[in-house]
């Protein structure tokens, strides 16, 4: 019975998960607190784990989570399950796009896909920002809290990490990958 619900609730993850990985994080949170305990700040170090790893965000979490609920078999399961709506929606659109591709009905929902799917990027942010950046031990670079916005501590290091991310993507052009090693450096150091 754990296997037909974890395939049915990863396969509706990858049913819906329009916009990509990070633009469900939010839905994947909820789904997964379903089948494992997990705090928020576990969640974003498991969506940090699968941001540095080869593959999907959802399809990473759903191989995480099934692994942790049933071992290999429930990670295989829950795996098929989040790829599976994929494989399907692929090959009823690939043997539509040529007929359908000037429709306006066609260009009007794609239209509107775009807006909510910022939307759900920016819940995905909100869901992962607030334990990357509150310091659950306060570090030499911890301020407090303005008003009481944030409750707890704010890691200050953690904004200055993040600041100097965006910076050296958009700005310098550096490599992803590369900048994902540096703060893992960086945290390493900071950390200890």
């Amino acid at each position: 019975m754990i296997f037909a619900k974890l395939f049915w609730a990863f396969f509706k993850i990858g049913a819906v998960g329009f916009g990509g990985g990070m633009a469900i994080v939010g839905m994947i949170y909820d789904t997964i607190r379903g089948f494992v305990s997990m705090t928020p700040s576990q969640y974003a170090d498991i969506v940090a784990i699968a941001q540095v790893t080869p593959g999907p965000v959802a399809v990473n979490t759903a191989t995480y989570v099934g692994y942790q609920t049933a071992g290999m078999p429930g990670s295989l399961v829950a795996t098929l399950g989040v790829a599976t709506p994929a494989f399907i929606l692929v090959a009823i659109v690939a043997s539509m796009i040529d007929r359908y591709k000037q429709s306006r009905i066609v260009q009007g929902a794609l239209e509107g896909i775009r807006p909510a799917t910022v939307g759900m990027i920016f819940t995905a942010a909100l869901t992962i920002c607030r334990p990357a950046v509150e310091a659950e031990h306060p570090l030499g670079g911890s301020i407090s809290a303005i008003s009481g916005i944030l409750p707890g501590h704010i890691d200050g290091i953690a904004i200055l990490m993040c600041a100097a991310t965006v910076l050296l993507i958009k700005k310098f052009h550096v490599n992803a990958i590369y900048v994902l090693l540096i703060m893992g450096c960086i945290g390493a150091v900071v950390g200890v």
